[in-house]
């Protein structure tokens, strides 16, 4: 097949999303489909490999990379009042879906791929009849919101997927969908990331707690300083985060004197497997308090976790229980309570056993959740377009 997947997102980028887009597109051209990515040139703040996406995600050049000269409103941001930049930004938009869809066209697609951050993009496939597929990680804002609605009311081409089952419900119950419209999709992990079998360590020396991913209190960033208090005999590694999340936080661990903590920072994502495979527990501790993070978040570094083969802590909410089950693949804790979290990584250090067990069984479930095997069930549920 031929497929088209279109995104309004800068390319490279620091941020999951851009992992999460890219694995897709191998995923698709690992089944044999002719794939072409098409996304706008963005300005570049954080990233030296400022146009290469190939060098930056450390892929084989299996599919094409349209990066196409366009408008970039987010240059205009700091000049011009907030109201006036929405405007705007909306504006560019609506132009990027007509200016996408027309390019995606000369390849002749047998169908679209969208992510939630294109909704003209997707209404203009609808009006083109090209059949499309769109995934949802999250409750798109008011305006893109209503853009959808219109859109997938109307549109008997397009196929709606979302990382987890409140999201789903939630997007039906507003688009005014039947139930089951929209099917869940859990984000996945490339295996061949992490060939490598881990070494659980027995309960010696001084053991290692990580934790990747963007820092913020609905993560679990504060949290985690809170229990570092609680664990001066743990060396606890945070992976990730921009470069002002990392000085906020680097700055309010030094000011709890925390000498147990430290702060890696930004990492190409060819480069987590290694800081993952050197742990021995690894920490996923978002927040009960943030709807998103609670019922919403399919995690990338869960699956990432679990391909890790090592044994896995996590906050006992909707969004990690949908995957993780307590005492086979991971340890659940209460939600933003440091005090459950310290218990729990205690009493795992202490059980050889446990974390042998957790390591096997998390090993054979992310098998389950590859990106080839996500690709698939988009293309059955396309083929079933008339």
């Amino acid at each position: 097949m031929k497929i088209v997947y279109i995104t309004n997102a800068r390319l490279p980028t620091e941020k999951a999303h851009g992992v999460q887009i890219l694995k897709m597109i191998k995923g698709f051209s690992g089944l044999g489909n002719q794939t072409v990515l098409i996304h706008p040139k963005r300005y570049q703040a954080e990233i030296s490999h400022k146009t290469d996406v190939f060098n930056f995600y450390k892929m084989e050049k299996v599919f094409q990379v349209k990066s196409l000269k366009f408008i970039d409103p987010y240059i205009f941001r700091p000049f011009i009042p907030k109201f006036i930049y929405r405007f705007f930004s909306f504006l560019i938009d609506f132009i990027w879906g007509i200016f996408s869809i027309n390019y995606a066209k000369k390849y002749t697609p047998d169908f679209l791929i969208f992510r939630d951050n294109t909704p003209f993009s997707l209404f203009f496939s609808y009006l083109s009849g090209i059949p499309s597929a769109i995934e949802f990680h999250d409750v798109p804002p008011l305006i893109s919101k209503r853009i959808f609605k219109f859109t997938l009311k109307r549109a008997k081409k397009i196929k709606c997927f979302s990382v987890t089952k409140k999201l789903s419900l939630d997007l039906e119950n507003y688009f005014g969908l039947d139930e089951g419209s929209i099917k869940v999709l859990h984000d996945a992990v490339d295996l061949e990331d992490y060939a490598c079998k881990p070494k659980i360590k027995s309960n010696s020396g001084m053991p290692v707690l990580t934790y990747c991913g963007s820092l913020s209190y609905e993560k679990g960033t504060d949290l985690l300083l809170e229990t570092a208090t609680n664990l001066e005999n743990f060396q606890i590694i945070i992976v990730g985060g921009l470069r002002p999340e990392v000085k906020i936080y680097s700055e309010k661990s030094k000011k709890m004197n925390l000498s147990n903590i430290r702060f890696i920072g930004q990492v190409l994502p060819s480069e987590v497997p290694n800081y993952l495979n050197s742990s021995d527990i690894l920490l996923l501790p978002s927040s009960g308090k943030s709807k998103k993070s609670r019922e919403y978040t399919s995690a990338m570094k869960l699956f990432e976790y679990l391909a890790s083969g090592i044994p896995i802590i996590a906050s006992n909410i909707s969004s990690n229980t949908e995957i993780l089950t307590q005492d086979k693949n991971c340890i659940l804790f209460n939600p933003d309570d440091s005090d459950s979290l310290t218990r729990e990584i205690k009493k795992l250090w202490q059980n050889f056993e446990l974390r042998e067990k957790i390591s096997h069984n998390s090993i054979e479930l992310s098998k389950e959740f590859t990106w080839e095997n996500r690709c698939k069930v988009i293309i059955d549920e396309i083929k079933q377009i008339k």
